[in-house]
């Protein structure tokens, strides 16, 4: 059966998300997740995009990027067969690491954004990793919001957050808040092939401009 297009275009934002084979750990050690996240930044001066949220867990992770010109697929494939190349040496794997490939929805850059992000944040506590998301290592909530210096988000993280103290309050205090909602319609969005989060305007003029990515 034939793949369906990828839902992306030039400055879209998108939300990625891939797991292991088998919902199998991707992240054993310590050094597993730095050797990601150093691709990742190696990525960001390699390729021309912008990151606003991550989180990585044991077996799985959320990206949110804003892609340019170099395409989704370019980008993530990068990622993943660098990293895949690395756990199959290091763990003497043969065979996948990750579940079939990635996993994208196209995201409103509006509240539909502002969601996502904090379904990402809080995935460390929905799996009882941490009672705190600010407290989870590998993540990038405390870049969000101003309680650590800048290095894997985008210095554009002010069009998520805002950029005074004040609107940095406001986005934290959402989060928490996200803690006691259900997630499940925004998990179920994990299980279809592709996906698009946003307004009915926003969905039929994306799918007007899709191209495969």
């Amino acid at each position: 059966m034939p793949r369906g297009s990828r839902l992306a275009f030039e400055n879209s934002f998108c939300h990625v998300f891939n797991r292991g084979i088998n919902k199998q750990a991707i992240f054993i050690q310590p050094a597993d997740y730095e050797f990601f996240l150093s691709r990742v930044l190696n990525l960001k001066e390699k390729f021309d995009h912008s990151l606003y949220a991550m989180v990585l867990m044991p077996n799985h992770f959320h990206l949110s990027i804003q892609i340019r010109k170099i395409p989704l697929r370019k980008i993530m494939s990068s990622l993943e067969t660098a990293y895949a190349m690395y756990f199959n040496h290091l763990y003497h794997h043969c065979g996948p690491v990750f579940q079939n490939r990635y996993k994208s929805i196209l995201v409103e850059n509006d509240q539909y954004f502002i969601e996502l992000s904090r379904y990402i944040y809080l995935n460390p506590v929905r799996d009882n990793l941490s009672k705190d998301p600010l407290s989870y290592p590998y993540s990038t909530f405390g870049e969000a919001l101003g309680k650590t210096p800048l290095k894997f988000l985008d210095q554009e993280i002010v069009r998520l957050v805002g950029e005074t103290t004040g609107s940095q309050k406001d986005y934290e205090k959402f989060v928490y808040a996200g803690i006691k909602q259900d997630p499940s319609p925004l998990s179920q969005l994990f299980e279809t092939e592709e996906s698009v989060l946003g307004s009915d305007y926003f969905r039929t003029r994306a799918l007007k401009k899709v191209t495969v990515r």
